[in-house]
Formats: C-alpha cells, sequence, structure tokens
C-alpha cells in the first residue's frame, strides 16, 4: 500500500496549490459559507478538503488544463451535499433519559418472545387454517369477507378460524402461553 508522501506531488504541484491558495482561497470561502451559514468550521473544513484535493489531483488539473475555480467550486458542493446525506444517514442515538419517557411496565424482551412463539405456533397450523386467521384476526375482516376474499362459504371459514384457534391454543399451551396472552 503506497503512503500519501509516496504519491504526493512534484514541486509543480505545490506550486499549484499556493496558486490556488493565494488566488481562490477566499472565493471558495465565501461560496462555502453561502452553502453553510450556520456551520462556519464546517465551511472552513470545505475549503481545506478542496484544496487538499486541488493538490493530490494537480498533475491531471495541469495536463488537462481544467480551470480550477469551477473545478474547486464544483468539488465544495459536492462535499456540503455528501456531508448533508452522511449526516442523515446516521442512526439515531438514544441517551439514558430518553428511556425514561418510555411505560415503565413496557418490557420489549418479552414482546418479542412473545411474537417467536405465536410465529411457531401459526408455522405448525396448516395452509388453509393460516389463511383463515390472517384474514380475520390480522386484516381485520369480518367471516363473510374473509370468505369472499378466500372464495369459500362463509361456514367454511368460521370452521377453519374455530379449528385453528383450537390448535393455536394448543401449540402456544406447550410453550407456556396461556390463551390470554396471545
Amino acid at each position: 500500500m503506497t503512503s500519501l508522501a509516496d504519491r504526493a506531488p512534484s514541486a509543480e504541484g505545490n506550486a499549484f496549490l499556493a496558486a490556488l491558495h493565494a488566488e481562490h482561497r477566499v472565493h471558495l470561502l465565501r461560496f462555502t459559507r453561502g452553502l453553510l451559514p450556520t456551520d462556519p468550521h464546517r465551511a472552513e473544513d470545505v475549503v481545506q478538503e478542496c484544496l487538499f484535493r486541488a493538490w493530490r489531483n494537480s498533475e491531471t488539473l495541469i495536463e488537462k488544463r481544467i480551470p480550477p475555480r469551477p473545478w474547486l467550486f464544483r468539488v465544495a458542493r459536492n462535499l456540503v451535499v455528501d456531508w448533508a446525506r452522511r449526516d442523515k444517514a446516521r442512526p439515531v442515538v438514544f441517551g439514558d433519559d430518553d428511556f425514561d419517557l418510555l411505560p415503565g411496565d413496557t418490557d420489549f424482551a418479552d414482546e418479542v418472545l412473545e411474537r417467536c412463539v405465536v410465529e411457531e405456533g401459526l408455522a405448525q397450523l396448516t395452509p388453509i387454517q393460516r389463511e383463515a386467521l390472517d384474514e380475520v384476526y390480522r386484516l381485520d375482516r369480518t367471516r363473510q369477507r374473509a370468505a369472499a376474499s378466500i372464495g369459500v362459504p362463509v361456514g367454511t371459514v368460521k370452521s377453519r378460524v374455530h379449528h385453528a384457534t383450537i390448535a393455536m391454543t394448543e401449540v402456544l399451551a406447550g410453550s407456556g402461553v396461556t390463551a390470554a396472552g396471545w
């Protein structure tokens, strides 16, 4: 792996950077402060990063005769956009005080465990029983609407829900969950 010193531009690149700094730094700083009016320190960071990138790419900029000011302003704008996206993508961090706002009797571990047990119980039902429970309980449909959705008579839906409920009660009882718990 090559270090930054190994990739450092030539003396011509250093002179190029000095010229860029002298000629464009003030204008670039004014531009970035306009993009970041509430954060002058970040504006300074953007200017430093732009000049660093110009120094690192000085050979290409010189060889291709790329006008430096538009290049610097484009790099500055892209950096501001990238940093804003990065800041928005960061996960929200909760402090200890934030958990005081939750109800005291809430135990998320128990809820997760109960869901796992219910999922295991549902997996042991037949597909038609799961479909009937899904229509009636998860989708909160009447027996008549569930029957129309599935395409069977209402009595069949009632029978499937009844047998599925008995089967779930037995499966969950084996796991120590009462019917009231689910």
